[in-house]
Order: C-alpha cells, then sequence, then structure tokens
C-alpha cells in the first residue's frame, strides 16, 4: 500500500504543473493512505528567519492569516525547535500550536514534524506537520514522512525554489546577457539587485521598489513574483497615479451590486484576484492619505471589505510597492503616511538609472533592436558613431526612453541603419531661461540646495517648451502629472511666468 503512495506522489511532483497545487495535492494523499489527519507544510520566510502555513488542505484562510499573523509576533518560538524532525505526544506541550479543525481536537494522539531540507544542506526550505490518529503505526509515519520530504526537497528544487547553500547558475544567455527573469545588464549594481532578489523573493514581506521612472520597477516586481514559490499563481498590477481614489479604492477592493451608480453586479477587486499571489502598486506615494490608511489596515490585518459591502473578506496576498517619489520628503511635508511607509519598508530595492549602469545600454540598445526586427521582419542595424552617441547620452527618462528612442529611429531607418535624425540635437543640455526672469520665478524665501536647484531647473526647461502646458512637461519630464503639480506647489514655480 505504502509502496503506491510513494510511486503517485513521485508522479505528482514530477509532472508539469503549479507546483503549491501539486504539493497540496500530496497533502491530500497523505491522508487517504495513512492514518493521519490535518497536514500542514510551513515554508520558511528568508528575511524574517520564521516558517507561516502555506499550504493546510484541512485549515481555513481565515485561521491561516490568523495563525501567520501570530507567528510573525511570536519572538519566542526558536526556529532551531522546527529544523530538527520530532513528535509531539498528545499529551505534552504544544509549542507551536498549529491551528487544527475542530473534529480533530481531541482525536489524535501525537503529530509528527519533518523539516524538509534538500541533501542535508543548511536550513530546511519548509517543515511537514502530521497529526497521527494511531500511534501503532507512528514508526511507519515518520519513515514514509522522511522520504516524502526528500521528494518535496528535490522538486522544489529543480522548480527554482532557492536555497542559500546551493549554487544557481547565473541565468545568462550566450546571446544578451540577464542578471534575473530575463532582466538585461551585466552591471554590477543589476547584478547586486538580481542578487538581493534571489534572498528576499521567498519571504511574505512586503517590497518597496524605489526608482526614477522609466527603470523597469514593474520588471523588478515580476521578477520577485517569478522568483517565489508562487509564480504560478496570478501576479495582478494597478497604476495607483492613473486613477482617482474614488475608482482606485473600488478597483482594489471590489464592490457589491448597487454600491454605486452602474454598479449593476458586484465584482471582485484586485486584492481578492491576487489572493494567493502577488498584488503589484505601481506610483503608490501618489495616493491620497485617506487612501493610504485604508490600503494600511489591509497590510496589518489582511482584510477589507468590498465597497457598499459588511462581509470582512481574507485575502493571502505579498504586497509589492512600486514608487519614483522620495517618501522621506513625502512624509516631511505631510504628504506620506509615516506608520505606512515602515510597513511597505521592509524590503527595499533601489533600482538604478541608466546613467548608473551606462555598460548595460549596448545590450539593451541590442535587445530592443532584435524585437523590433523581428516584429516587422526586418534586419535594420546601427553604425558606430550612433551606438557613441547612445552612450554619451545622459537618459533622463532611462530605459523607457531608450526603447522608445530606438523605435523612432527604427521607424525612421535609412539604408538600413537606424537613423536618428535631429533627435538628440538640444536634448542633452537643457535649454536654459534667461536670466533676467529667473528671480521672478520663485518666492524670494524659497532656498533650494543643489539636487533641489536641478529639479526646478528641469520642471522649468519643460514648462518653457511645451508652452505651460503641464501635461506635455510631464511627459518631457517622464512623471505623472499629478507629480508635476505637487513639485510645481511645492518649489512654488510661477507657470504664468515662465509661458510668457
Amino acid at each position: 500500500m505504502y509502496l503506491n503512495l510513494v510511486n503517485q506522489v513521485c508522479k505528482l511532483l514530477n509532472s508539469s504543473g503549479d507546483l503549491t497545487r501539486n504539493m497540496n495535492m500530496v497533502l491530500i494523499m497523505l491522508q487517504e493512505y495513512l492514518p493521519i489527519r490535518n497536514p500542514i507544510l510551513l515554508i520558511r520566510d528568508s528575511v524574517m528567519n520564521k516558517y507561516f502555513i502555506d499550504i493546510a488542505p484541512e485549515v481555513s484562510e481565515t485561521e491561516k492569516t490568523l495563525w501567520n499573523q501570530r507567528m510573525a509576533d511570536r519572538p519566542e518560538i526558536s526556529m532551531l525547535k522546527l529544523q530538527h524532525g520530532m513528535v509531539i505526544y498528545a499529551d505534552e506541550v504544544d509549542i507551536i500550536g498549529l491551528p487544527c479543525p475542530k473534529s480533530v481536537q481531541g482525536n489524535y494522539s501525537s503529530t509528527v514534524i519533518q523539516p524538509v531540507v534538500y541533501q542535508q544542506q543548511g536550513i530546511p526550505l519548509c517543515i511537514l506537520s502530521l497529526m497521527v490518529s494511531n500511534n501503532d503505526k507512528l514508526n511507519e509515519i515518520q519513515k514514509i514522512a522522511r522520504f516524502i520530504a526528500d521528494m518535496l526537497s528535490v522538486s522544489m528544487i529543480a522548480r527554482g525554489f532557492p536555497s542559500s547553500q546551493i549554487i544557481e547558475s547565473s541565468g545568462e544567455s550566450s546571446d544578451i546577457p540577464t542578471v534575473i527573469d530575463n532582466i538585461i545588464g551585466r552591471s554590477e549594481k543589476m547584478k547586486r539587485l538580481a542578487e538581493i532578489i534571489g534572498k528576499v523573493a521567498t519571504s511574505k514581506a512586503t517590497v518597496l521598489i524605489c526608482g526614477e521612472s522609466g527603470t523597469g520597477k514593474e520588471l523588478i516586481a515580476r521578477a520577485v513574483h517569478n522568483k517565489s514559490l508562487h509564480r504560478k499563481a496570478p501576479f495582478i498590477g494597478v497604476n495607483c497615479a492613473a486613477l482617482s481614489d474614488n475608482l482606485l479604492e473600488s478597483e482594489l477592493f471590489g464592490h457589491e451590486k448597487g454600491a454605486f451608480t452602474g454598479a449593476i453586479t458586484a465584482r471582485k477587486g484586485r486584492f481578492e484576484q491576487a489572493d494567493g499571489g502577488t498584488l503589484f502598486l505601481d506610483e503608490i506615494g501618489d495616493t491620497s492619505l485617506s487612501f493610504q490608511t485604508k490600503i494600511l489596515r489591509v497590510l496589518q490585518e489582511g482584510q477589507f471589505e468590498r465597497l457598499g459591502g459588511n462581509r470582512t473578506i481574507h485575502v493571502n496576498v505579498r504586497v509589492v510597492c512600486a514608487t519614483n517619489v522620495n517618501l522621506d520628503e513625502a512624509i516631511a511635508n505631510g504628504s506620506f503616511r509615516e506608520d505606512l511607509y515602515y510597513r511597505l519598508n521592509v524590503i527595499r530595492l533601489e533600482v538604478p538609472t541608466l546613467r548608473q549602469r551606462k555598460e548595460d545600454i549596448p545590450l539593451l540598445v541590442d535587445f530592443f533592436l532584435e524585437q523590433f526586427n523581428q516584429q516587422d521582419q526586418k534586419n535594420i542595424g546601427i553604425s558606430k558613431s550612433d551606438r557613441t552617441l547612445l552612450m554619451e547620452h545622459s537618459w533622463p527618462g532611462n530605459v523607457r526612453e531608450l526603447e522608445n528612442t530606438i523605435h523612432s529611429a527604427f521607424l525612421m531607418e535609412q539604408n538600413g541603419l537606424l537613423y536618428f535624425g535631429d533627435h538628440f540635437k538640444g536634448m542633452t543640455i537643457p535649454r536654459p531661461i534667461p536670466s533676467r526672469d529667473l528671480t521672478s520665478l520663485y518666492s524670494p524665501a524659497m532656498q533650494h540646495n543643489s539636487l533641489e536647484s536641478e529639479e526646478v531647473t528641469a520642471i522649468e526647461n519643460a514648462l518653457y517648451d511645451s508652452k505651460g502646458v503641464q501635461i506635455k512637461a510631464a511627459q518631457l519630464l517622464g512623471i505623472s502629472l499629478r507629480q508635476l503639480r505637487y513639485r510645481i506647489k511645492k518649489y512654488n514655480i510661477m507657470v504664468r511666468k515662465i509661458q510668457r
């Protein structure tokens, strides 16, 4: 009978399909073949160095979330106790206190705790817990648990589950080098960023991605998701700056039928859609204080209500946020909640600008050019002089600007080569506003440091070039209209005088 169990588990773990779903099926199989109940798999959070319930067929999502939240706040439980196989008998003190269905409470003899370790290397990837109803077969169950744990560890590593003791391949292709998850680069800054992502991807902690517009923050967020155990689970993204507060609340939390005019049916929000996976909140720094309060509650409690509803919904979502706003500065001027910042800033990833990784420009140029050639079935090239020009440009819009520039030159190609025309003329150094007008552009009481002065100058030049049309100026600067208006107000820039 046990041989058939091992055979079925082996087939399941070797099949293609979602690893989490396959492991859930393994736990259900154990219940069918063995006198056990309430099988639970706890995954190690590499950042917090604690184990959290990830798969538990007999435990509700609400109980799972509550137990995980309690575990996060319980420093008295030593992780060393969970890293060695043990048996906890029913009459002994339960040091873990895993959630248990009422039908099982009082109807079990012992609990088997089995660490899942890959080839005896380092810290366990996860912990397998089985509640045994008949101690007569305890020894057999322990042997089978050890065998299943070995199979689980091999399958997890084969699917890319990271282990600090395992040296993984660099992931670079022979044509265009990548640092992680198809993110192109070979600069030291990008390699360092990829190394950090590899370390924190399996954690349940929130991630804050900071960087200028166009640096590829969403690609980094996807890399974090794709390197996690839940890579097959949903990755749901939303641009917070593109929506008003009311629309954003409906988008994230969903609404019930009749919640507002036009709500003819109930609708799930992005949090529910991302349950079990990752929710990416882009431009989180541009949200209002009232909305930040609502986000904070979800992060703290893992629950919310839909618009127009009173039913509390629990979700298990890993939140990844991104912003190009200086949040320290936003906290100081009162436009961002400090408590939310500390909730988000558990893991911080700084994405380098293209100016800081210029050695990656040739790789990105070749990649974009290859993409456009494949799309249009052409064979357009680039001259050495243009490569040099691209390397010398400052790229204030970062990778997004580079991609758009290559695309434009590709469409305007001449004699089989990219043609940039006058694209770079006047772009490297912003056109200054006549000095006689500078003193009248700001409040006399305002004082700027060098960075602030550069930012003010860039905004003024963009407004000058766009004849005061703010949406065009925002596009030139590569920021949102809301961000531009915030900076205009912050620096007391007189738009009307710039127009003249």
